[in-house]
């Protein structure tokens, strides 16, 4: 299983509601307990990634991989929403993760020598 290396980032965890909770009179209300274990989503924030070229000018998947946009597309072609990857969470460790929504490629920076704006990449939990 491949790992998900582009460490420059930084990481919101986002449970589900896995209770279903009821409101009943008087203020009281139960929460039933979850079913399985809670599918967190990970928000991951990136700035300062980059397109970079090769000296004829084709996009150069090589250099700078912690960086390189072309590298995460390649990453994001290969698992697309169905194969699950590795992903080192900052706090929590490895974990078996999937992309939870398409990848949406920002337009890049004016006069910005490749570099691309800030964007976010949704993973998903594997339980």
């Amino acid at each position: 299983m491949e790992t998900f290396d582009f460490p420059y980032h930084t990481v919101e965890d986002q449970y589900p509601s896995s209770s279903a909770v009821v409101q009943f009179g008087g203020g009281y209300s139960f929460a039933s307990k979850p079913r399985g274990p809670d599918q967190i989503t990970f928000k991951l924030n990136f700035q300062g990634m980059f397109y970079f070229t090769n000296s004829n000018g084709t996009l150069d998947g090589t250099s700078n991989p912690k960086i390189n946009m072309k590298v995460m597309l390649d990453f994001y072609e290969n698992h697309r929403l169905y194969e699950p990857f590795i992903y080192n969470h900052p706090v929590r460790g490895p974990l078996t993760c999937r992309f939870g929504k398409p990848l949406s490629i920002p337009k890049g920076i004016a006069k910005g020598k490749g570099q691309l704006e800030a964007f976010q990449v949704e993973l998903i939990l594997q339980p």
